[in-house]
């Protein structure tokens, strides 16, 4: 009896051990599988700033990994419950690398990442101020025009990589304005992306300011006339052939502003000293609660030049250079006022441009000087071609006598 119990008892513990093996191993198996496409998340990035050090690129990094658990927990598996961080702080200038380490739940183990260890570029980490512009996607309905009323903050500093923060052209922020409704101001907070000159997305360069603060509204318009003052004459006496600017302008914003406005006056503009072709923007003094529409957008002040100008240089009477005096004399000027000699020249602006007073020489002919001389004819001559030279006097007193 007492052998049929242990008989029994033996029995059963090894009918238990095999519906065990038989669950672990048929039922419910060991297995693997790859989970891919993991964000890595950088740690130590402040410390690597701290260093005035940043990585060249996005900083967007994936790896994929290898995972073996059982069939029932496999199945449940995702990448909500797989850490993979990779610490920067200790990287230095040029190429690197860093390490990725992975964490999952206890129930789970890592067999393989691929790659666990991933090539970077570190740079010089470099600061620029960039300008905050809005961008509108759509058109408002009706016949009216998208409007930033209030931006804040208008320019950003950002910073990352020196290579990528070079091309950074402005930070900009997109407004759908089809959603926007007359003549009612709509604020908004919004994250700024950076941009180079091509319009291209730059990964991997930072904004300080997180948000930007735009106020936007759709506005009716209105052309009214434009009165575009200057002031300031070109360099060496060109001749302004003409200046033209825009007659009318566009402005829009609420009714009630445009209702008063007949003309719009610009800040005046500084002309002087200009010395060929050229435009200057016209920036118009604005009413508050008036804006400039997009059909005048870019306005211009344009003046035509003549080719030709004059310029002067100076001399004293002792720059004077004697040709053809006898060894035995030496000769020195003077002119009755004591002041200096004007020369003149006059050619084509480009010409002008690129002459100095070194490029004249003021010459007295000394070969008929004799002790009794009291007067000297002077010349101007240059190697310059292109260009004529008059002097302020054709005379001057010589006094002359034997060393």
């Amino acid at each position: 009896m007492e052998s049929r119990k242990i008989v029994r008892l033996i029995s059963s513990v090894l009918i238990s051990i095999a519906l065990w093996v038989y669950v672990i191993n048929v039922v419910n198996p060991s297995s693997t599988t790859t989970v891919r496409n993991i964000p890595v998340t950088l740690t130590g990035t402040e410390i690597l700033y701290e260093k005035n050090l940043a990585i060249v690129g996005s900083g967007s990094y994936t790896v994929d990994i290898t995972v073996r658990a059982s069939r029932t927990d496999l199945s449940t598996l995702s990448v909500d419950n797989i850490t993979a961080t990779a610490d920067v702080s200790g990287l230095t200038l040029g190429q690197d690398y860093i390490t990725v380490d992975v964490s999952v739940p206890r129930e789970y183990t890592v067999e393989d990442i691929r790659t666990r260890k991933i090539q970077v570029y570190v740079d010089e980490l470099d600061f620029k101020t960039a300008k905050v512009n809005v961008i509108f996607e759509g058109t408002p309905s009706g016949n009216y025009e998208a409007t930033v009323v209030s931006l804040y903050p208008s320019t950003v500093q950002v910073y990352g990589a020196k290579r990528l923060v070079e091309n950074v052209d402005d930070v900009f922020v997109t407004i759908d304005a089809s959603k926007l409704e007359y003549e009612n101001v709509t604020e908004s907070v919004l994250r700024g992306t950076v941009r180079d000159s091509s319009g291209n997305v730059l990964q991997g360069v930072e904004t300080a300011e997180q948000d930007i603060t735009v106020a936007v509204a759709s506005y009716s318009t209105k052309p009214v006339a434009l009165k575009t003052s200057y002031y300031g004459d070109p360099w060496a006496g060109v001749t302004i052939n003409n200046i033209t600017a825009p007659e009318t302008i566009t402005i829009k914003g609420a009714s009630a502003n445009l209702s008063g406005v007949s003309e719009i006056y610009s800040q005046d503009i500084d002309i002087d000293g200009v010395y060929e072709d050229t435009s200057f923007d016209i920036v118009p003094i604005l009413p508050e609660g008036i804006f400039v529409s997009d059909k005048s957008k870019d306005l211009k002040l344009s003046i035509d030049l003549a080719d030709t100008g004059s310029i002067e240089f100076y001399y004293y009477p002792y720059e004077i250079n004697t040709t053809g005096l006898s060894d035995s004399l030496r000769a020195s000027y003077s002119l009755e006022d004591g002041s200096y000699i004007t020369a003149t020249v006059t050619g084509p602006v480009t010409t002008l441009k690129t002459m100095s007073a070194s490029d004249i020489v003021i010459t007295a002919d000394g070969s008929k000087f004799t002790t009794s001389t009291k007067t000297a004819r002077i010349t101007a001559g240059t190697q310059i071609t292109g260009v004529n030279i008059s002097l302020s006097t054709q005379t001057v007193s010589v006094n002359v006598e034997e060393k």
